[in-house]
């Protein structure tokens, strides 16, 4: 019965250092993330206010097809 419950022990045992292993060695390849670079700053010149209302080409065409 001794010898029984050993071999009982070893397998559970076994069974999760296996398993165990096998989950590190499938989350290993997640942890390990790339640096990210940030875009270079670009200066943008304001042409014109961008706020509110702007009736513009597209809005005019838009108007037109709309049918109102």
């Amino acid at each position: 019965m001794q010898n029984s419950r050993s071999r009982r022990d070893f397998l559970v045992k076994l069974t999760s250092a296996v398993g165990g292993g096998a989950a590190l060695a499938a989350s290993s390849g997640m942890v390990q993330a790339a640096p990210t670079t940030s875009p270079p700053e670009t200066e943008t010149k304001p042409d014109s206010p961008k706020k509110g209302y702007q009736h513009t080409e597209h809005v005019e065409t838009y108007y037109r097809l709309a049918d109102f």
